[in-house]
């Protein structure tokens, strides 16, 4: 399980009227893990979530290539976020199936309370616009447009 408190391996790079997500880890996995934090880091500072609620909520997407899979993954978040204010901290994918498009995935985080957590920029969509999913043997990168 990828955690915000462990080394981010994500970033944010200017985009006209939006913002790009770009992600990166050892594996397809991993980026996608921590594509997912960097969404719900830029909504709300993950570093001002204390996780003691420690709840856990599993999702489950599928889409018919990467990147509608990507696409599916950070809409089903930013649903989950947007209806029952969850913040995740933590993000692991227990399946990554790529014959079928599937992913199953686990969050752990705790109810957005405003006055206790840091709210950041809020997020109206997920984007196709330039989405890229780059793999190479040893690093995985994502690049994903989000609309603000």
């Amino acid at each position: 399980m990828v955690s915000s408190k462990e080394n981010k391996q994500f970033e944010y790079l200017d985009h006209t009227a939006d913002i790009m997500f770009h992600s990166w880890g050892k594996n397809i996995e991993e980026s996608f893990e921590q594509v997912a934090l960097a969404m719900f880091n830029y909504m709300v500072e993950l570093d001002s979530v204390s996780s003691k609620e420690n709840i856990d909520r599993e999702i489950e997407v599928e889409g018919h290539d990467m990147n509608s899979l990507l696409f599916a993954f950070l809409d089903e978040w930013l649903f989950v976020f947007s209806t029952e204010f969850l913040v995740c901290t933590e993000i692991k994918i227990l399946e990554f199936d790529r014959t079928n498009w599937k992913i199953r995935c686990k969050g752990k985080g705790e109810t957005f309370q405003r006055g206790v957590h840091t709210s950041g920029t809020e997020i109206k969509a997920i984007t196709y616009s330039c989405m890229e999913v780059k793999e190479a043997e040893d690093k995985t990168e994502i690049y994903a447009i989000v609309d603000i």
